[in-house]
Protein backbone atom coordinates (compact mmCIF):
# COMPACT_ATOMS: atom_id res chain seq x y z
CA UNK A 1 0.00 0.00 0.00
CA UNK A 2 2.37 2.56 0.72
CA UNK A 3 4.27 1.79 -2.64
CA UNK A 4 1.25 2.48 -4.16
CA UNK A 5 0.95 5.66 -2.67
CA UNK A 6 4.59 6.65 -3.33
CA UNK A 7 3.73 5.41 -6.43
CA UNK A 8 0.62 7.72 -7.11
CA UNK A 9 1.71 11.24 -5.38
CA UNK A 10 4.83 11.22 -8.11
CA UNK A 11 2.80 10.90 -10.81
CA UNK A 12 0.82 13.67 -9.25
CA UNK A 13 3.60 15.57 -8.85
CA UNK A 14 4.67 15.00 -12.26
CA UNK A 15 1.36 15.75 -13.58
CA UNK A 16 1.07 19.12 -11.70
CA UNK A 17 4.89 20.51 -12.66
CA UNK A 18 3.96 21.30 -16.42
CA UNK A 19 1.08 23.27 -15.38
CA UNK A 20 3.50 25.16 -12.44
CA UNK A 21 6.01 26.03 -15.14
CA UNK A 22 3.63 27.32 -18.01
CA UNK A 23 2.25 29.49 -15.00
CA UNK A 24 5.52 31.14 -14.31
CA UNK A 25 6.11 31.70 -17.99
CA UNK A 26 3.40 33.29 -18.51
CA UNK A 27 3.95 35.89 -15.95
CA UNK A 28 6.42 37.90 -17.69
CA UNK A 29 6.16 41.30 -15.72
CA UNK A 30 5.85 41.94 -11.79
CA UNK A 31 3.92 44.83 -11.01
CA UNK A 32 2.49 46.18 -7.46
CA UNK A 33 -0.78 47.58 -7.24
CA UNK A 34 -0.81 50.02 -4.28
CA UNK A 35 -4.27 51.28 -3.20
CA UNK A 36 -5.57 54.47 -1.38
CA UNK A 37 -6.60 52.58 1.94
CA UNK A 38 -3.10 50.91 1.46
CA UNK A 39 -3.74 47.61 0.04
CA UNK A 40 -0.87 45.95 -2.28
CA UNK A 41 -1.24 43.35 -5.13
CA UNK A 42 1.38 41.86 -6.62
CA UNK A 43 0.91 40.69 -9.95
CA UNK A 44 0.59 41.84 -13.92
CA UNK A 45 -1.19 44.96 -15.39
CA UNK A 46 -2.99 43.67 -18.31
CA UNK A 47 -5.47 46.42 -19.24
CA UNK A 48 -5.83 50.12 -18.62
CA UNK A 49 -8.57 52.56 -19.94
CA UNK A 50 -9.82 55.80 -18.85
CA UNK A 51 -11.62 54.59 -15.78
CA UNK A 52 -10.12 51.74 -14.61
CA UNK A 53 -7.53 49.25 -15.09
CA UNK A 54 -7.44 45.42 -15.02
CA UNK A 55 -4.84 43.55 -12.89
CA UNK A 56 -4.02 39.87 -13.09
CA UNK A 57 -3.16 38.30 -9.38
CA UNK A 58 -0.29 36.17 -8.88
CA UNK A 59 -2.58 33.89 -7.08
CA UNK A 60 -4.99 33.52 -10.32
CA UNK A 61 -7.88 35.85 -10.03
CA UNK A 62 -7.91 39.14 -12.24
CA UNK A 63 -9.58 41.92 -10.09
CA UNK A 64 -10.59 45.48 -12.10
CA UNK A 65 -10.17 48.69 -9.91
CA UNK A 66 -11.30 51.96 -10.43
CA UNK A 67 -8.77 55.03 -11.01
CA UNK A 68 -10.12 56.70 -8.02
CA UNK A 69 -9.19 53.96 -5.81
CA UNK A 70 -5.61 53.75 -7.22
CA UNK A 71 -2.74 55.31 -5.50
CA UNK A 72 0.24 54.13 -7.76
CA UNK A 73 0.97 51.11 -10.12
CA UNK A 74 4.92 50.07 -9.81
CA UNK A 75 6.11 48.65 -13.16
CA UNK A 76 9.03 46.29 -13.20
CA UNK A 77 9.38 45.16 -16.98
CA UNK A 78 8.97 46.39 -20.29
CA UNK A 79 8.14 45.14 -23.89
CA UNK A 80 4.75 44.11 -22.78
CA UNK A 81 1.56 44.65 -24.79
CA UNK A 82 -0.63 46.59 -22.54
CA UNK A 83 -3.57 48.35 -23.59
CA UNK A 84 -3.49 52.00 -23.38
CA UNK A 85 -6.24 54.51 -24.58
CA UNK A 86 -3.03 56.68 -25.74
CA UNK A 87 0.03 56.50 -26.27
CA UNK A 88 1.55 59.88 -25.54
CA UNK A 89 4.71 59.65 -23.93
CA UNK A 90 4.82 60.36 -20.04
CA UNK A 91 8.52 60.27 -19.48
CA UNK A 92 11.21 62.01 -21.78
CA UNK A 93 11.75 65.23 -23.70
CA UNK A 94 8.54 67.28 -24.42
CA UNK A 95 7.89 70.07 -27.25
CA UNK A 96 4.70 72.82 -26.82
CA UNK A 97 4.28 75.33 -28.79
CA UNK A 98 1.55 77.63 -28.05
CA UNK A 99 -0.49 80.37 -29.77
CA UNK A 100 -2.21 82.48 -27.46
CA UNK A 101 -4.53 85.70 -27.03
CA UNK A 102 -3.83 87.95 -24.36
CA UNK A 103 -7.24 89.65 -23.79
CA UNK A 104 -7.43 92.71 -20.79
CA UNK A 105 -6.63 96.11 -20.94
CA UNK A 106 -3.41 98.49 -22.27
CA UNK A 107 -1.31 100.64 -19.82
CA UNK A 108 -4.11 103.52 -20.50
CA UNK A 109 -6.81 101.15 -19.41
CA UNK A 110 -8.34 100.88 -22.59
CA UNK A 111 -9.69 97.16 -23.73
CA UNK A 112 -7.37 95.83 -26.44
CA UNK A 113 -6.64 91.78 -27.09
CA UNK A 114 -2.78 91.64 -28.38
CA UNK A 115 -0.98 88.01 -28.83
CA UNK A 116 1.44 85.75 -27.77
CA UNK A 117 3.45 83.00 -29.70
CA UNK A 118 5.80 81.03 -27.23
CA UNK A 119 7.67 77.54 -27.03
CA UNK A 120 9.06 75.63 -24.06
CA UNK A 121 11.16 72.42 -24.04
CA UNK A 122 11.93 69.89 -21.69
CA UNK A 123 11.97 66.46 -19.68
CA UNK A 124 9.43 64.92 -18.21
CA UNK A 125 10.33 62.89 -15.26
CA UNK A 126 6.94 61.22 -14.87
CA UNK A 127 3.20 62.22 -16.19
CA UNK A 128 2.55 65.17 -13.11
CA UNK A 129 5.84 66.24 -13.16
CA UNK A 130 8.13 68.08 -16.15
CA UNK A 131 10.71 71.09 -16.25
CA UNK A 132 11.40 73.24 -19.04
CA UNK A 133 12.90 76.44 -20.34
CA UNK A 134 11.23 78.65 -23.19
CA UNK A 135 11.16 81.39 -25.07
CA UNK A 136 8.50 83.69 -26.63
CA UNK A 137 7.12 86.76 -28.18
CA UNK A 138 4.16 88.81 -26.54
CA UNK A 139 2.31 91.64 -28.53
CA UNK A 140 0.29 93.41 -25.65
CA UNK A 141 -0.76 96.58 -28.20
CA UNK A 142 -0.26 95.32 -31.55
CA UNK A 143 -2.52 98.07 -32.92
CA UNK A 144 -0.24 101.11 -31.27
CA UNK A 145 3.15 102.25 -31.65
CA UNK A 146 3.42 103.50 -28.40
CA UNK A 147 4.29 100.56 -27.02
CA UNK A 148 6.97 97.79 -27.64
CA UNK A 149 7.20 94.29 -27.63
CA UNK A 150 8.76 92.03 -25.09
CA UNK A 151 10.33 89.03 -25.84
CA UNK A 152 10.45 86.68 -22.70
CA UNK A 153 12.71 83.89 -21.64
CA UNK A 154 11.44 82.16 -18.79
CA UNK A 155 11.47 78.44 -16.74
CA UNK A 156 8.20 76.42 -16.37
CA UNK A 157 6.95 73.39 -14.40
CA UNK A 158 4.18 71.27 -15.87
CA UNK A 159 2.41 68.35 -15.63
CA UNK A 160 -0.80 66.00 -17.03
CA UNK A 161 -3.29 64.99 -14.55
CA UNK A 162 -4.56 62.01 -15.79
CA UNK A 163 -4.12 59.11 -17.64
CA UNK A 164 -6.56 59.30 -20.83
CA UNK A 165 -6.93 60.63 -23.73
CA UNK A 166 -7.97 64.19 -23.00
CA UNK A 167 -6.20 64.92 -19.95
CA UNK A 168 -6.49 68.24 -17.60
CA UNK A 169 -2.23 69.45 -17.68
CA UNK A 170 -1.10 72.55 -15.76
CA UNK A 171 1.55 75.04 -16.42
CA UNK A 172 3.38 77.38 -14.40
CA UNK A 173 6.77 79.64 -15.01
CA UNK A 174 8.29 83.00 -14.14
CA UNK A 175 11.52 84.26 -15.88
CA UNK A 176 12.28 87.82 -17.55
CA UNK A 177 11.25 89.76 -20.85
CA UNK A 178 13.65 91.51 -23.21
CA UNK A 179 11.65 94.88 -25.37
CA UNK A 180 11.83 95.10 -28.97
CA UNK A 181 12.65 99.01 -30.01
CA UNK A 182 15.21 100.77 -27.52
CA UNK A 183 13.70 104.14 -28.29
CA UNK A 184 10.48 105.02 -30.29
CA UNK A 185 9.17 108.61 -30.38
CA UNK A 186 5.39 109.15 -28.56
CA UNK A 187 3.51 112.68 -28.82
CA UNK A 188 6.69 114.40 -28.74
CA UNK A 189 8.45 112.40 -26.41
CA UNK A 190 11.13 109.76 -26.96
CA UNK A 191 10.85 106.70 -25.37
CA UNK A 192 13.33 104.38 -23.98
CA UNK A 193 12.61 100.72 -22.74
CA UNK A 194 13.77 98.09 -20.41
CA UNK A 195 12.07 94.72 -19.93
CA UNK A 196 11.12 93.36 -16.42
CA UNK A 197 10.51 90.47 -14.27
CA UNK A 198 6.99 88.04 -15.90
CA UNK A 199 4.69 84.81 -14.38
CA UNK A 200 2.57 83.21 -16.05
CA UNK A 201 0.03 80.45 -14.77
CA UNK A 202 -1.72 78.16 -17.70
CA UNK A 203 -4.07 75.21 -16.98
CA UNK A 204 -6.04 73.07 -20.26
CA UNK A 205 -6.19 70.40 -21.75
CA UNK A 206 -3.99 67.64 -23.85
CA UNK A 207 -6.25 66.39 -26.99
CA UNK A 208 -4.94 63.27 -28.20
CA UNK A 209 -0.85 63.34 -28.47
CA UNK A 210 -0.48 66.65 -30.29
CA UNK A 211 -2.86 69.20 -29.45
CA UNK A 212 -4.21 71.47 -26.44
CA UNK A 213 -6.23 73.92 -25.63
CA UNK A 214 -5.55 76.62 -22.87
CA UNK A 215 -6.49 79.41 -21.01
CA UNK A 216 -4.59 81.15 -17.93
CA UNK A 217 -2.93 85.01 -16.54
CA UNK A 218 0.38 86.40 -17.60
CA UNK A 219 1.68 88.99 -15.42
CA UNK A 220 4.41 91.34 -16.83
CA UNK A 221 7.00 94.15 -15.56
CA UNK A 222 8.32 96.52 -17.74
CA UNK A 223 9.69 100.11 -18.11
CA UNK A 224 9.16 103.16 -20.05
CA UNK A 225 11.79 106.30 -19.66
CA UNK A 226 10.62 109.34 -21.82
CA UNK A 227 12.10 112.40 -22.60
CA UNK A 228 10.26 115.07 -24.48
CA UNK A 229 11.76 115.69 -28.24
CA UNK A 230 12.03 120.21 -27.51
CA UNK A 231 15.02 119.42 -24.82
CA UNK A 232 15.27 118.08 -21.39
CA UNK A 233 13.54 121.66 -19.99
CA UNK A 234 10.29 120.26 -21.02
CA UNK A 235 10.05 117.70 -19.49
CA UNK A 236 11.57 113.84 -18.62
CA UNK A 237 10.15 110.85 -16.45
CA UNK A 238 9.87 107.20 -16.37
CA UNK A 239 6.94 104.68 -16.04
CA UNK A 240 6.43 101.09 -14.83
CA UNK A 241 4.39 99.45 -16.70
CA UNK A 242 2.43 96.29 -15.41
CA UNK A 243 0.79 94.12 -17.66
CA UNK A 244 -1.96 91.86 -16.42
CA UNK A 245 -4.19 89.65 -19.04
CA UNK A 246 -5.48 86.71 -19.76
CA UNK A 247 -4.16 84.03 -21.79
CA UNK A 248 -6.75 81.83 -24.01
CA UNK A 249 -5.26 79.64 -27.06
CA UNK A 250 -4.24 76.29 -28.75
CA UNK A 251 -1.10 74.20 -28.25
CA UNK A 252 0.83 71.46 -30.46
CA UNK A 253 2.77 69.26 -28.21
CA UNK A 254 5.51 66.85 -29.61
Amino acid sequence: MKTVLRILGLGLLLFGQPRFLSAQDAVKCRDVLILRDGSRFHGQLTEMNGDSLLFHLYTGPNIRVYSPQVKRVIQRCKGRDVKRPYSFKEKGWYHHTQFNALVGQTYYNENQTGFQIQHSSGWMFNRLLGVGLGVGGDFFSPKSDSEVATYPIFAETRGYLSPRPVSLFYSVGGGWALTGHSKNSRWGYVDSWKGGWLAQAIVGYRLGNHFSVQAGIRLQQKYREWTSIWGSDSGKGSDSIFQKRLILGLGLLL
